[in-house]
């Protein structure tokens, strides 16, 4: 009888193996996420479905209890609860949070992963959706802090390395988790995917004010230090093999990283003309505004990003000079947080070696913040929209400005229309740990 049942097990399973893969993705794109994640269940060729289906960046996003009860003043022990996922326009929540989503920073977001910096200068990588770890080498040396302890303020005491390298690093004794991401690492990426929680993959993080890029291969226990030449950079990203750096002078620089043994080549190192667009748009709003670059890989082409944040924008989106927040009473100026007010985008033309202007994205989106910068189709994906650009809150030098704002500059960009829309709305504009993109492997979670 036993046996008899498991062959007709095996019979179903593979019926199911045999179901035509258009028509399974079809109903795929219509099921929910606990929907999804019971259909994975049913065979292999299901669940490896199931992973191209549901292959769209979800906002992963603090308490919303925690953040709008707060005053803005104490956020050090606020950490990631939940997820906003776009194709059903729903917010699902961690089961349990994890004690590393309060006690370490999150220092990157790549492949599904995210990346948290620990105490004594330890990161690791971490999978939220199925609690998985890998501890990394320290990064005490690279950053030049021979101490990184938490103290019961939930901030991180410091101690440095005397080197000459010191010089040009900050020098405070403490600092809040958030301005970690400001001056020691930026962002970090993964080239691969980590496969059985393990395998051939290496990370690379922008550190030290940006100024500095650090290559890790698994299996090894160092970090290998590249040889750059245009510092500081505003982005990096992996695609083929290859790491592209983007310098704030426009120039893009490559370095070869499947040699083997933890080893890098550069390849190529290229200055290209800013885009003239850009670059008077700057000029027109240079009191008022900063820009932030990123790259993006989407259909085989490298994109430019260029993202204009105004300084001080009003509530109906006017740009506004710090003049403008004086009111007659001095002890109460007007209160503005900075916000993102324009992008332009641009494809590398690899012939010319120049940036072409795209005036759309067709029917691609594009995901940018303190995340990798990927690209994905709408076609599969009815609530994620065309031509647009989903953009968090990476300006990490303007966090800790204020207390009344900080990790809430997010939203959707339409490129075609030329204006924003709010993705998730807080009733606070001091948003902490600040939201950040994530691809996610299903799991169990709980809505």
């Amino acid at each position: 009888m036993e046996r008899r049942s498991r062959k007709r097990r095996r019979t179903e399973s593979s019926r199911f193996d045999e179901f035509p893969t258009v028509l399974l993705r079809s109903i795929f794109n219509r099921l929910n996420f606990n929907e999804l994640v019971q259909a994975k269940s049913v065979c292999c060729s299901w669940n490896l479905l199931g992973e191209l289906v549901s292959n769209i960046p979800w906002l992963m996003l603090p308490s919303k209890k925690q953040v709008e009860e707060g005053d803005g003043t104490n956020v050090d022990d606020n950490g990631y609860h939940g997820f906003w996922n776009l194709r059903e326009n729903r917010l699902y929540s961690l089961k349990t949070a994890p004690k590393e989503f309060r006690e370490c920073c999150c220092i990157g977001s790549s492949r599904g992963w995210l990346v948290f910096l620990q105490e004594n200068t330890v990161p690791f990588l971490f999978n939220p959706f199925k609690q998985v770890k890998i501890q990394l080498p320290s990064v005490d040396r690279l950053l030049g802090l021979k101490k990184m302890v938490r103290n019961i303020d939930g901030e991180f005491e410091l101690d440095y390395f005397d080197s000459e390298k010191g010089s040009r690093r900050f020098r405070f004794k403490s600092c809040p988790k958030q301005r970690v991401r400001e001056c020691f690492i930026q962002k970090t990426i993964l080239t691969k995917k980590p496969e059985n929680n393990n395998g051939n993959y290496g990370l690379v993080v922008l550190c030290n004010n940006s100024e500095e890029i650090a290559y890790h291969a698994s299996g090894s226990n160092y970090w290998t230090v590249l040889e750059v030449s245009h510092p500081p950079y505003q982005d990096i990203i992996c695609h083929g093999n290859y790491l592209y750096a983007l310098s704030d002078n426009n120039s893009i620089e490559v370095w070869d990283l499947h040699i083997g043994g933890g080893r890098v080549e550069k390849t190529c190192d290229i200055v290209f003309r800013f885009p003239d667009r850009s670059l008077a748009k700057l000029n027109s709003l240079r009191d008022v505004c900063t820009m932030r670059f990123y790259l993006v890989e989407s259909c085989g082409d490298l994109l430019f990003v260029v993202r204009f944040i105004g300084d001080y924008v009003d509530w109906d989106g006017t740009l506004l000079s710090e003049y403008d927040l004086l009111t007659e009473d001095c002890n109460h100026p007007k209160v503005c947080p900075y916000r993102t007010f324009l992008f332009h985008v641009y494809k590398m033309d690899f012939k010319e070696l120049k940036w072409v202007e795209m005036d759309t994205l067709g029917d691609r989106a594009l995901f940018v913040g303190g995340n990798q910068s990927v690209s994905v189709s709408t076609r599969c994906f009815p609530n994620c929209e065309k031509d647009c650009i989903y953009f968090s809150d990476d300006c990490w030098e303007k966090m800790e400005e204020d207390y009344l704002y900080g990790g809430h500059d997010m939203g959707i960009y339409n490129l075609n229309i030329g204006s924003s829309k709010p993705i998730y709305e807080f009733s606070s504009d001091k948003i902490q740990p600040p939201p950040c993109w994530i691809i996610p492997d299903p799991a169990m979670l709980e809505s």
